[in-house]
């Protein structure tokens, strides 16, 4: 899997490719995303079916595979930073900056990378 992204959303952070089905949904719209690509405690990738705006804010749960902290939900507050047509027919790319998020969540965050994590 490739992407291209400009340099502007280059991630200090190293990427973790998420070996599990982490579904990913807009809470606010009660809307289903797309499936989790890669997270770090500051950004996500999700491959989605709809294309998001960029530049606005959503509030996103992540459905996880089994508890992570006790948790089967992480919330996060996050700003869409861009979104790609991907090689596959009616998906999407999406990329996203975790602008709010409890100190549970990046605690779950961790341990989720920890568990169903891999680096690249």
């Amino acid at each position: 899997m490739t992407h291209n992204c400009s340099k502007e959303h280059d991630r200090e952070l190293e990427r973790h490719i998420i070996n599990g089905d982490v579904d990913v949904y807009d809470s606010l719209r009660d809307m289903y995303v797309g499936r989790l690509v890669n997270i770090h405690a500051q950004g996500l990738m999700v491959m989605g079916d709809l294309s998001l705006e960029e530049d606005r804010l959503y509030t996103l749960d992540l459905h996880l595979p089994e508890p992570v902290n006790d948790q089967m939900v992480i919330h996060l507050g996050v700003d869409c930073l861009w979104t790609r047509e991907a090689d596959l027919a009616g998906k999407y790319w999406i990329g996203f900056s975790i602008i709010d998020a409890s100190s549970q969540a990046l605690q779950s965050i961790q341990a989720l990378v920890e568990r169903l994590g891999e680096s690249y």
